[in-house]
């Protein structure tokens, strides 16, 4: 709440509208509300009028006790407001400087109210709030937030249209690997591919047999049938500006999430490695970087459009996805109110032991930047683009790119024993001629030995 009796030090932004109302109630008042409710809340002052100079002023209302009943009246008539998302002690009529003001406070609206429109059409009658002003929404924003109303989680959906044939085979034998090594007794391990692809939820019942489902298709996919499937559909992970080269780096392009996110943990277990001090800093920094990738690739809505994206700077890593948050910056934040948009793809993931849906995850992310008195990461939405945005400030210590190449190839050879060139290649995203050099260099100072076509880390 702002201090009304210090109006005048206030201006309209993203979360105050003034409005001068002195001929009657606004009409404009209504987009305002659908604003505020499907952005982040806001507070609407009828009887304030904006100055020239952007400061506030008080004015008056002529009949404030009929302008709160006149907005009670309208905010509950469905036919002139989809939703009452306000309890009585968010519209209150106060005196400041002798005058009559209505404060009403608009919260965030939850996603299953969401969109709040006027009129009977969400796609003519919905608005959001973007700097001092309201805009109406495009039709791709109405869909994503009719999308997210639904308690059914999409990705459980299955794909009549497709098949087993989508699937890569390749990511499917890496997946099942990591399982193996994740969880050793698991009795899914013992099943043939034809089995074991229905009982984890990769493949699911239609009228017609087993299809893929939208998260089996989102985890194991081909990149023709992701396309086809989800038009926006992209991962990125690119390095720019970071202090070695102006020149963007994007290493080998995954088909699916799974490999994505395998290519790109791998990447940041070796930049963690460069950055950290010591051991234990190493391995908090590497888990925080995965855990922010993992959550993106988890709450990301794959329909919207931008798709997902890594960006690795000199002094911050950016993870972004389509698809605004579920519940609010706040509650994310702190793991108080876990609503996953990806719930077959949590699922799948968890197998490998990599996710719980807990909402755990920033938590621990925010638990640990303040642990070790680096500058606190900052989640925000772009509610324009329909984006949400992770900035993670790294510890300020430069490193080239041959030398998170050579990172790299250690942390490979850590976990598979024994590599050949082009294995690396493929498994790191990375060219092949870098591979070599990087096995040159770890081979002259001791690290590395050739055995045949394989290489190994020196014992």
């Amino acid at each position: 709440m702002i201090d009304l009796n210090n109006i005048a030090s206030y201006q309209e932004n993203n979360r105050i509208e003034a409005k001068k109302a002195a001929g009657g109630f606004p009409h404009s008042l209504w987009e305002t509300y659908s604003a505020f409710a499907n952005t982040i809340g806001g507070l609407i002052l009828l009887g304030v009028e904006e100055r020239g100079d952007k400061s506030l002023r008080v004015t008056g209302v002529p009949d404030g006790d009929g302008y709160v009943n006149t907005f009670w009246k309208t905010v509950r008539d469905p036919a002139k407001v989809s939703q009452n998302i306000l309890c009585p002690e968010d519209v209150v009529l106060h005196t400041v400087e002798g005058k009559e003001i209505v404060v009403i406070s608009v919260p965030r609206a939850n996603r299953c109210q969401r969109p709040v429109y006027i009129g009977d059409s969400p796609f003519q009658g919905s608005y959001r709030r973007d700097g001092e002003g309201d805009y109406h929404c495009s039709a791709d924003e109405v869909r994503a937030m009719l999308r997210d109303r639904d308690d059914t989680p999409a990705d459980l959906a299955v794909l009549a249209g497709r098949d087993e044939g989508d699937l890569s085979q390749e990511t499917l034998r890496q997946f099942r690997l990591l399982m193996a090594m994740r969880q050793p007794e698991h009795p899914y391990n013992y099943l043939p591919d034809d089995r074991f692809l229905p009982a984890v939820g990769i493949l699911g019942p239609s009228q017609t047999g087993l299809h893929p489902t939208l998260a089996g298709l989102l985890l194991l996919g081909k990149r023709k049938a992701l396309r086809e499937v989800f038009p926006q559909f992209r991962l990125e992970y690119r390095e720019e500006d970071t202090g070695f080269h102006l020149e963007t780096i994007r290493p080998g392009p995954p088909e699916n999430v799974f490999s994505f996110y395998m290519m790109v943990s791998r990447r940041l277990t070796a930049v963690s490695a460069l950055l950290a001090e010591e051991s234990d800093e190493e391995t908090a920094l590497a888990g925080a970087l995965r855990e922010a990738v993992l959550n993106a690739i988890l709450h990301a809505d794959y329909f919207s459009r931008g798709g997902l994206t890594i960006c690795r700077k000199a002094g911050e890593l950016l993870v972004s996805n389509g698809g605004l948050l579920r519940v609010s910056p706040e509650q994310a934040r702190m793991g108080e109110a876990a609503d996953p948009r990806n719930q077959g793809l949590i699922h799948l993931f968890s197998l490998v032991k990599l996710a719980t849906g807990t909402g755990q995850g920033l938590r621990g992310i925010y638990s640990l930047w303040a642990r070790r008195g680096w500058q606190m990461p900052m989640l925000s939405e772009v509610f324009s683009a329909g984006r949400t945005n992770l900035t993670l400030p790294l510890p300020p210590r430069e490193f080239s790119p041959e030398e998170l190449t050579r990172q790299q190839v250690i942390e490979y050879l850590t976990d598979h024993i024994a590599a050949g060139r082009r294995t690396l290649a493929q498994g790191l995203g990375l060219p092949e001629p870098e591979i070599q050099a990087a096995l040159k260099r770890l081979m002259e100072s001791n690290l590395v030995v050739q055995s045949g076509r394989t290489y190994r880390l020196r014992a």
